[in-house]
Parts: structure tokens; C-alpha cells; sequence
């Protein structure tokens, strides 16, 4: 029996596939937004099927399915009733994949799913695990409710508490939101009749529609944490909702792009409610688990997942408050991982499942397509004809080379990363004490907002060296801000944020050989065994997938005199760019 999940989710819609092993699952997750090039893409995970079907065997399939707020069936019918929607997944021989062709499609609530992706990844033998996201099912859908619990059908859980042990997940409490449709003040009535939006008292809207106010855009979240340092927090009193309600919205963000934000006449507004948003969300989470670690006192660990899990300071200011043995975010906590975590409810089912925590030193997230691996052949073909192909005798050595120079390349290693954040296999690389390196990227490379902070990626063993961590901290995710040491900090003030942190990646050889043995070699040559480390893409497009991706961006970078980028480093071939010599 094979597990396939399908997370027909608003955003980051994606399929997932998990064949059983001796050891362990083989996990394969694609997602849409990465083959269709369309950045956090809902549409209906047609493409990631395909990807999946034409590298694996779809025989003995057991289907299991999400979305969020509606059911997919819901959704499903509403898209035929458009279009001939159920006619054309049939001919794509796709039918066996929706809940309502087929009523064998086994329907997983969104929650759970979260808990579930998180469940697999665990290095916990059992730990509280807590979900926080905009929104997820409707709370009679959970189908691990208390008998006793009785909850109206139009609320939605945006935080639950479940707990793991051991592959398996029990649900211990979740707060229960109902969405406030506002027919409040009229500046209010317009915002919601032209963006289509909602209010409720859960975190993940709070923030997402302070998002929608700074940055005309809900989905910029994590822009409003990296802004939050810059302001100073305004009084906050009653509910969110009445918080929200009564800001100034003739004053929010009405554009578009970098240039017309940076440009504003409210950028000191903007700070202080990003600031405001960001401490009011840490408060209430700080409540949260308290309260669950006080309830629990024999579970001392907790894994934190659904979206609002990406905010790395909040996270790392609870693991330096200690409340914990252990904080551990897996490395798709948003919807990436809605697919897998409903194939992971169904493999976790089966009788023949087996399930062991995954030790931190070998936690990797490269679990994308086969197919999205370079090949030799492939790297010949898409490049061969324009670019020079250099096979050197050490692919580590050579980029190290580059790195030590003071050069930017582009990384592309193996399977793509699943989650949001570039962890070596699709990564923009520069060393991390080159003076403006910062400001180049954003005006030449990624063309994001100049407050926009930049992450980095260091050895496991050296990672105390640079950052206020103990020696024995794993964050192979990127999950956690950390503050940069004292003595690092004017070196390191590129990767370092307006409050004194990084948000960083700790690599061990057994999560990724290949990325850990350059950041060894660049640390013999320089001295320094850290790099910056920024996704390969720019803003506003997904992180690259294919060799093709990998194509089309160089094209993008050599339209400049002299490309910002010495090379790419694919596979075992290094790729020079435009204006550059040895």
C-alpha cells in the first residue's frame, strides 16, 4: 500500500507521496506554486499528480485530501458548476483523485493534517504539538473530537493542541474562532468588499491583515516580522478584531512594488504596527504554551507547526526562555505540508506502518521530484549551447574558491527543498562579512525591500562560535532568529538584523554531504565556516525547481553588463556568467 495525500489548499496547494520502507517512508512532495512558477499557487494540484505519476507507480494507492475552511468536495462542485471541471479530470485520467468521483478519497482535516506532516518528521518520542494558522476545518470535521465537545458548524480552529506520542495524535484542546464579517465603519465595508476578506480573534488573520495593511498584500506575514524591529509598539487594548477595525485604513498600503512602499509617507506607521502585531502575537503565544506546559508537565518537549510556526523570532525567543527541553518546527509548517501530512494520516493507519523519531543530525528536506535532481545530460543540454560548462575535479572546491573571493553563486544541488526557506539545494550564496553585500543583493539580485534581513548557513559545530546558542542547538530549518555574538556583529552585519539576531541554518554531513563539505571548504579558505544563504529566485517568483528554472534566472542575471552572479554551481558542473573571468 502507497499513501497519497492531496492538499487542495487557498495557498501552496501540493501532492505527496509516501511508499513504506524498512526504516523509514520514502517521501516525495510536489508543489504546485514550484511547477507552475506561480509563487503560494491554490490551483488544484493537477501538475503535482502529474509529477508524481510519471516517476512513481500509482498501483494500491490509498487517496486522502484537504482544504481549508471548505471541504474539497465543496470546492470541487462549485469549479464544475463553472466548467466542465469533472469532464476534464477524467480525460487527464485524474478522476480516482477527487472526493467527489471517487468516494474512497478519504477526507483529513486541516489541523490535523499539520500535526500529522509535523508527527512524521518528529525527533520527539512523544511531545505537545501545537498548530497555529489563519484558519483551518470546520471543528466538526476533526475526527479525533472529545464525544463531550459540541462545537457550532461555522467555527474554524485556528490554534489546536494536539499531542504526539509516537506516531500517533490525540487532540487536547483548540481555540475556536468564528470570522467577523464586518458591516462595521464604512472605510471597513469597502476594504472587505473589494479584498474579499474576513476578521476573527485567531492569530493567523491578525497578522495577515496587518500584512494586508503594510504591504498591501495578506501574504506577506513574514515581511511584517522583519519590520517589526524597526518600529515601536502602540498601545493595545480590547480584542484584535476591535484593534484592526479601528485602524486607519485610508492610510494603508493601496500599491504595488518595492519602490512605491519604500517611497510611502507612512512607513513610520507601518513600523509601529508591524511592531505592535508582532508583540501582541508573541504574548498570546507565550500564554499559549505555558498554559500547556503547566497542564503537560510530563511532556517537555513541543513542535510548533501551521503557518504561524515561520515566525523565527517568536521561536527563538521561546527556546532561549527554556520553558522546553526541546522546540522543534519541521521544514514545511505552512500548507506545503498539507498533502503529506494527509498521506501521513493514512499511512500512520495502516497496520503495517512503522514510525521512529527522526534524530535531529539527520533531519533533511529535500524531498521534492526526482526529476527536479540535475543530471548530467540535462545541465549539458539546457546550457551546452550559450554558457561555458566546466566540470572541475571538485565541484565543493571550486565554489569554495569563488565564495572566498567574494563572489555570489547560485547553488543547485539534488531534490528541491519543500519548504519556504533555501537549506542547500537551491540557494544564492556569498560570504557573510563581504561589506554592502546586503544592499547588492537587494538593488541587483533579489530586488526586495532594504529593512528585509538575510539568513545564513553554518556549520553544526560552529554555530556557537558566531551565535548565542549552545553548542548542541539544531536548527536544520532555519526556524529560529538567534543573536548574533557580540564580536561578530560589526563583521557579520549583513546577516544580522536591526535586533542583533540572525535567523540561521545549522548543517551536519548527515542531513546534506555535498552543502556541508563546501561550508567546511570555504571555512579552510577563509576562516569563516558561515554563508549567507538567500533562496534562488527573486521576489516575488516560487524558488527555482528544474535545471530549466535554473536556465531562465542566469538568462534574467546576464541581461545585466556584468552578471551579480559569478556563476552556478549544478550538480557537479560550474556555469560562469556573463562579464566574468578567472
Amino acid at each position: 500500500m502507497n499513501f497519497l495525500g492531496l492538499g487542495k489548499t487557498l495557498y501552496q496547494s501540493s501532492a505527496a507521496l509516501i511508499t513504506p520502507g524498512k526504516e523509514r517512508p520514502e517521501i516525495t512532495l510536489a508543489l504546485s506554486e514550484r511547477l507552475l512558477r506561480k509563487k503560494a499557487s491554490g490551483a488544484w494540484p493537477e501538475k503535482a499528480l502529474h509529477a508524481l505519476r510519471a516517476e512513481n507507480s500509482f498501483q494500491n494507492l490509498q487517496i486522502s485530501e484537504n482544504r481549508d475552511v471548505v471541504a474539497p468536495t465543496l470546492k470541487e462542485r462549485a469549479m464544475n458548476a463553472g466548467f466542465p471541471f469533472f469532464e476534464h479530470l477524467k480525460a487527464q485520467k485524474l478522476d480516482a483523485f477527487s472526493g467527489v468521483l471517487n468516494p474512497d478519497v478519504q477526507f483529513v482535516t486541516h489541523h490535523l493534517c499539520h500535526a500529522m506532516a509535523a508527527t512524521l518528521m518528529s525527533p520527539f518520542s512523544k511531545a505537545l504539538v501545537v498548530v497555529v494558522d489563519g484558519a483551518g476545518s470546520r471543528l466538526q470535521d476533526f475526527p479525533l473530537e472529545h464525544p463531550e465537545r459540541k462545537f457550532p458548524p461555522s467555527l474554524t480552529d485556528t490554534m489546536s493542541s494536539p499531542l504526539h506520542e509516537e506516531g500517533s495524535v490525540y487532540l487536547l484542546d483548540r481555540v475556536k474562532e468564528r470570522p467577523v464579517l464586518t458591516p462595521v465603519m464604512k472605510r471597513w465595508n469597502r476594504f472587505v468588499e473589494t479584498n474579499g476578506r474576513h476578521l476573527s480573534e485567531g492569530l493567523g488573520i491578525f497578522y495577515e491583515t496587518a500584512a494586508q495593511y503594510i504591504f498591501n498584500d495578506s501574504r506577506a506575514a513574514g515581511k511584517v516580522m522583519g519590520l517589526a524591529p524597526l518600529g515601536k509598539s502602540l498601545p493595545f487594548e480590547g480584542s484584535r478584531v476591535e484593534w484592526l477595525k479601528n485602524l486607519e485604513w485610508e492610510n494603508a498600503f493601496r500599491e504595488k512594488g518595492k519602490k512605491a512602499w519604500e517611497n510611502s509617507p507612512q512607513l513610520n506607521t507601518y513600523r509601529e504596527i508591524a511592531a505592535t502585531v508582532q508583540e501582541a502575537f508573541e504574548e498570546e503565544m507565550f500564554q499559549w504554551v505555558g498554559n500547556l506546559r503547566e497542564r503537560y508537565p510530563d511532556y517537555e518537549n513541543l513542535i510548533l507547526t501551521g503557518g504561524c510556526a515561520l515566525n523565527c523570532t517568536f521561536n527563538g525567543k521561546l527556546f532561549r526562555r527554556g520553558m522546553f527541553s526541546g522546540v522543534y518546527v519541521p521544514p514545511f509548517p505552512g500548507d506545503e505540508s498539507i498533502g503529506l501530512g494527509a498521506a501521513a494520516f493514512s499511512y500512520f493507519q495502516h497496520p503495517e506502518s512503522c514510525w521512529e523519531p527522526l534524530p535531529l543530525e539527520r533531519q533533511q528536506a529535500y524531498f521534492g521530484p526526482r526529476t527536479s535532481a540535475p543530471s548530467a545530460e540535462n545541465i549539458e543540454a539546457v546550457f551546452g549551447a550559450k554558457y561555458e560548462v566546466e566540470k572541475p575535479t571538485s565541484i565543493t572546491h571550486r565554489t569554495a574558491e569563488v565564495l572566498q573571493r567574494g563572489h555570489v553563486i547560485a547553488w543547485f544541488q539534488g531534490r528541491s527543498e519543500s519548504g519556504p526557506r533555501a537549506l542547500g539545494h537551491r540557494s544564492l550564496l556569498v560570504r557573510p562579512d563581504k561589506k554592502g553585500i546586503k544592499d547588492f543583493l537587494n538593488a541587483r539580485i533579489k530586488f526586495r525591500e532594504s529593512f528585509r534581513p538575510y539568513g545564513a548557513s553554518c556549520s553544526f559545530s560552529h554555530a556557537s562560535t558566531y551565535f548565542d546558542v549552545p553548542g548542541d542547538f539544531h536548527t536544520p530549518y532555519m526556524a529560529f532568529a538567534a543573536p548574533t555574538r557580540e564580536e561578530y556583529r560589526a563583521r557579520f552585519e549583513d546577516i544580522t538584523h536591526t535586533d542583533g539576531t540572525c535567523r540561521f541554518q545549522s548543517v551536519r554531513p548527515q542531513q546534506d554531504q555535498r552543502f556541508f563539505d563546501l561550508i567546511e571548504e570555504f571555512g579552510r579558505l577563509s576562516g569563516i565556516f558561515c554563508l549567507l544563504n538567500t533562496s534562488f529566485n527573486i521576489m516575488g517568483e516560487p524558488i527555482v525547481e528544474s535545471v530549466e528554472d535554473a536556465r531562465k534566472f542566469l538568462d534574467l542575471m546576464n541581461q545585466q553588463e556584468v552578471a551579480p552572479i559569478h556563476g552556478l554551481a549544478i550538480g557537479d558542473y560550474y556555469i560562469r556568467a556573463r562579464g566574468h573571468r578567472e
